[in-house]
């Protein structure tokens, strides 16, 4: 990595290597977004391919360049860091609204250069999903439910968020490597998937191995699941309150499984859950978490130091005993 940080040293290359770091370019971007001359930008490109920090890829007529691994990624956004001299604050609720709007009036545009921002600004993944995305999201299921935005358009603002999602999961260097495996799903009548999702991704770059079914599971399929790929960790999403009772039975049947055939943790979310949670901890799982953040930053690390006794209830980042 030497060569690295010598071609960080020289500001044109800096500027090239923290375009690049955001997704990959072709030569012609470089030189919109850099302002240097055209055959400025392939010499630098050349004496960056020759030192296997960036690598070509072509696309039909087209050539894109993009970092060579996800090491170099890894000591890019460090070295970066460590070379700006202020933090950058973000406005996370004014972007959440920002993307909302565009989201529903089907900009793409607009929000893939918010999300692009984001993450050239080395704004972590989980607060690029809860507090952008998925309080967007909030915000759009807030609106239509006043008739401020129809159905078309909060389907729109969706499927605008998952393409966003993985744009930022592709540009994420995994964190670690794991052999925990888990199962994600919403239970049946729950179509309302994007939160574990974002849950499912992020244990995926923690380095786990997920099997993320997504909406509106039917209890005997999320229950073969279990028994087919015998995870360390199940998550169920409950929502809206009338699932109460589909999930409450989803929720006792692993228990089941979890008593007599499998040993896993159990945990449950969304708003059903969040809402309910004394009854879905006395139905059997282990513990119940209201986002992505309160699970990152909360639940997860204790399943790392294997403190799984008694986890019960977290909300605001803190357990409820």
């Amino acid at each position: 990595m030497r060569d690295l940080v010598k071609e960080i040293a020289e500001p044109s290359r800096r500027d090239i290597l923290s375009e690049i770091k955001s997704g990959p370019k072709s030569v012609s971007d470089l030189v919109a977004a850099t302002g240097l001359k055209q055959p400025n930008v392939s010499n630098h490109l050349a004496k960056l391919r020759s030192r296997g920090i960036v690598r070509a890829s072509k696309v039909g007529r087209q050539v894109f360049y993009s970092l060579s691994s996800p090491e170099v990624e890894i000591k890019l956004s460090t070295l970066l860091q460590q070379d700006q001299t202020e933090a950058v604050v973000v406005d996370f609720e004014q972007a959440a609204k920002q993307f909302a709007r565009a989201a529903c009036a089907g900009d793409e545009q607009t929000c893939l250069q918010m999300i692009d921002g984001l993450i050239k600004q080395g704004t972590p993944l989980v607060r690029i999903y809860q507090q952008v995305l998925a309080d967007a999201m909030m915000l759009v299921g807030r609106w239509y439910e006043v008739d401020a935005v129809d159905e078309g358009q909060e389907h729109l603002a969706s499927a605008i968020t998952e393409r966003m999602m993985a744009r930022v999961v592709h540009y994420s260097a995994p964190l670690r490597r794991t052999a925990h495996r888990a199962v994600l799903g919403c239970s049946s009548s729950n179509w309302h998937a994007l939160g574990l999702r974002m849950i499912s991704d992020y244990l995926r770059l923690s380095g786990w191995k997920t099997f993320f079914m997504g909406a509106n599971v039917p209890t005997r399929s999320f229950l073969s699941a279990v028994r087919e790929h015998n995870p360390d960790l199940v998550l169920v999403s409950v929502t809206p309150a009338d699932g109460l009772e589909e999930g409450l039975a989803l929720v006792r049947e692993l228990h089941s499984i979890k008593s007599k055939e499998h040993d896993f943790l159990l945990g449950v979310g969304g708003a059903c859950a969040v809402e309910n949670a004394p009854i879905f901890i006395e139905a059997g799982a282990d513990f119940t978490a209201p986002n992505l953040i309160v699970f990152s930053e909360e639940v997860l690390p204790r399943i790392d130091r294997k403190e799984v006794e008694n986890l019960g209830i977290f909300t605001n980042h803190k357990k409820i005993d």
